[in-house]
């Protein structure tokens, strides 16, 4: 019984230690691309209510999301390890 407990709390903590670290390479991921590109995306969508930047901005968020799991997943091994 204990065994199970123990198992279930690695997959807990592990799951919450890969949760941070993707937010972290996402979050990373989206500052070199706001960095390389001209435009000041905070202010060009909120205060410009710049819409088609906003589309761009949150594609990049996906592709991003998307190689952030595909890399913890080949780490990992398995692509649904701790979901």
């Amino acid at each position: 019984m204990w065994a199970y407990l123990w198992e279930g709390l690695i997959n807990i903590c592990s799951t919450v230690m890969y949760c941070i670290l993707g937010f972290g390479m996402l979050g990373v991921g989206y500052k070199i691309f706001e960095f390389i590109t001209p435009y000041d995306f905070d202010r060009q969508i909120t205060e410009d209510k710049n819409v088609p930047l906003g589309i761009i901005a949150a594609s990049v968020i996906i592709s991003v999301a998307l190689i952030v799991i595909f890399v913890l997943a080949r780490y990992v091994g398995r692509i649904w390890y701790g979901v």
